[in-house]
């Protein structure tokens, strides 16, 4: 289909105008940001418009695009899930460059901001529609230009550190993938995610769970499973909050996906039960490892954006143990996961942002009773956590509640112990999203200060908040579009 190609040329193209916009910032003065920002936002928005315009042609069949009809050939494909999860990405992008369009000071460079936060767009909707393993690559390289220059932006040590700690463990994990692409290429003659099945079903033994291994933790290193998540934290909980809104939804919840594709064709894929009964266990150990590690990193930090990070690979940890199934319900919860926690997540981290930019400005001590005096902040903050640990009526209960279905569904008394982990896992959550609670909401303020204005960048949360709860509400609109 058409439609996906000319997503990426708009988006191409925004962020090219944007920076050509920028080169007459002496003109705009104070107005820098929503000149530039009006730019991006008009091929986002554009973007999402043709996408939702195309569809009813998708809806029941998959998307295949293949240019060149050879070995090396460019594959796209798209089915009910990734529709989906370009729609989180979208919806994501136009919100965080929103925020920052109202929010950035005129001395703000909003035109390389602008540029990359299109090139991160550009580079997830390209991973989340690839059908083969070099395409995948090109755009994940995309994606780790974008995820670096975006971390690294504001030039500070701490943010320049935490890039290249994030560009030194991505290119290891980019090393590691082409392995994997070589071994499968070596033993099939093919870069097709299809060409998967053919190589398990060869019964090829330790060649083909390597090469599925070396795949998958490759693209973990990225997505910040355990023990490649140390980056994380760094990368965006030290950064600005638009920072980790932006690159911790759209950078994870993308490569998690492209996981899912590469597992995705096993389903059913008549390979070998051991081969896939091992790959089940080496992705369960992955993920009962990573959302433990970051439940307990996150009770221990004492500055609320660390804390987020925290959660966001406790997170990553539930969303793979729905992958790690092998089965179309498992599939659906993960990808319906996605979409809650990319709503929930960029809400909160956006909500930090109105506190200040800084990282010292979003310790708890500091942030004590501002939810007291701005009562609306305080609401949103409560409703926020809420919905993080699983709340109805929000969305996140109802993707828990299926990831939870999913792993009883299996019928092993393997995954039987990874549901009740899982449960324990969202139960600890709480902890720390009732301290958040209690620090900010409920905690009388030490200094009394005159209650500022609330900013215009406060209607983005509210929206994404608001979309979450629309989700809780009527959550069969959602599974309708993935099941």
């Amino acid at each position: 289909m058409p439609f996906l190609i000319t997503m990426l040329e708009i988006q191409f193209s925004g962020a090219m105008l944007a920076l050509v916009v920028d080169l007459g910032q002496s003109r705009y003065g104070r107005y820098r940001a929503y000149v530039t920002g009006s730019v991006a936002l008009a091929a986002l928005i554009t973007s999402l418009i043709v996408f939702l315009f195309s569809w009813s042609p998708v809806f029941s069949l998959p998307v295949l695009i293949e240019p060149i009809q050879s070995i090396f050939s460019s594959l796209y494909s798209l089915d009910r899930l990734g529709l989906l999860v370009i729609l989180t990405v979208l919806v994501v992008g136009i919100a965080v460059g929103a925020y920052c369009m109202v929010s950035f000071s005129p001395d703000v460079k909003a035109g390389p901001f602008f540029a990359l936060l299109m090139l991160l767009v550009t580079s997830s909707i390209g991973v989340i529609s690839s059908g083969d393993f070099l395409t995948l690559f090109l755009f994940w390289t995309g994606i780790s230009v974008a995820a670096f220059g975006l971390v690294s932006f504001d030039r500070k040590d701490v943010s320049l550190e935490s890039a290249l700690k994030y560009f030194f463990l991505a290119g290891t994990g980019s090393l590691v993938y082409l392995f994997g692409v070589a071994i499968v290429y070596s033993l099939v003659g093919s870069i097709r995610f299809s060409s998967l099945t053919l190589l398990l079903q060869q019964n090829n033994g330790i060649s083909a769970l390597f090469a599925m291994v070396m795949l998958l933790v490759g693209l973990g290193t990225e997505a910040a499973i355990f023990p490649f998540h140390t980056w994380l934290p760094d990368a965006y909980g030290s950064t600005p909050a638009l920072t980790g809104a932006l690159n911790g939804r759209v950078v994870d919840e993308t490569i998690l996906f492209a996981m899912l594709k590469i597992v995705q064709p096993l389903v059913p894929s008549g390979a070998s039960s051991s081969l896939v009964h091992s790959l089940q266990i080496t992705l369960v150990g992955l993920a009962v490892a990573t959302m433990i590690v970051g439940n307990f990193g996150a009770i221990g930090q004492s500055n609320l954006r660390r804390m987020l990070s925290f959660s966001s690979i406790a997170q990553i940890g539930y969303i793979l143990a729905a992958i790690a199934t092998l089965t179309p319900l498992g599939f659906i919860a993960a990808v319906f996961q996605i979409w809650n926690h990319g709503l929930v997540k960029s809400n909160f981290f956006l909500l930090t942002g109105i506190k200040g930019e800084s990282y010292e400005e979003t310790d708890l001590e500091k942030m004590k009773g501002i939810g007291r005096r701005q009562r609306f902040l305080g609401v949103l903050y409560t409703a926020s956590s809420l919905a993080m640990v699983g709340s109805p009526p929000f969305g996140m209960f109802w993707s828990e509640l299926l990831i939870v279905e999913s792993l009883l569904a299996v019928g092993s008394a393997l995954f039987f112990g990874v549901a009740v982990i899982f449960i324990l896992n969202v139960f600890f959550s709480i902890t720390y999203y009732f301290r958040i609670i209690n620090k900010v909401v409920l905690t009388p303020e030490e200094r009394a200060e005159q209650t500022p204005k609330y900013p215009k960048s406060i209607v983005v949360p509210v929206l994404l908040l608001s979309l979450s709860l629309l989700t809780g509400i009527i959550p069969f609109v959602i599974l309708g579009i993935i099941s």
